[in-house]
């Protein structure tokens, strides 16, 4: 839920950013919003990870599931998100559980992945703004794409008579 704390924009807790209120206390129109979260500056991976670890715990279904797939060690979920968002990590470079958060991530399959798809694409774009989280967005889902065609291409365990 957003809401406005004194100058800032807040969501779960967390500044997105500054609204400037015209001289006749008047917010600018969306399109000028919108113009200036594409020109904000980047942000360090680190302090990204915090903010989507921190929006996955504020909300109660995804932290109950993430909570429960990590045995709950959110220290490991936010190394795994770390390694997710990091556009310089590989498929190979992810743990069991970053698989497990990138196919929450990305597949549409059940109640979760329904759920967290679409949060996490909105929280970096609210975050990042749409370029820079439409970059991140495509990272994790070729990170996705690959462990589908992975799994695929492992055959099938043949019976023996």
């Amino acid at each position: 839920m957003l809401q406005e704390v004194g100058r800032t924009i807040g969501m779960a807790g967390l500044p997105l950013r500054e609204v400037s209120v015209t001289e006749d206390g008047v917010l600018p129109r969306i399109e000028e919003q919108t113009q200036k979260r594409q020109d904000r500056p980047d942000m360090a991976l680190g302090d990204l990870v915090f903010h989507v670890a921190a929006s996955f715990r504020g909300h109660p279904h995804i932290n109950n599931v993430l909570t429960h797939i990590s045995g709950a060690n959110w220290a490991a979920v936010e190394e795994a998100l770390r390694a997710i968002l990091d556009p310089r990590t590989g498929s190979s470079g992810l743990s069991p559980l970053a698989w497990n958060i990138v196919d929450l991530m990305c597949a549409d399959r059940g109640v979760t992945g329904r759920i967290l798809k679409p949060f996490y694409r909105d929280l970096l774009t609210a975050l990042l703004g749409e370029e820079v989280a439409s970059r991140f967005i495509a990272h994790v889902t070729s990170l996705f794409l690959e462990s589908e065609i992975a799994a695929r291409s492992v055959p099938a365990p043949r019976r023996t008579e």
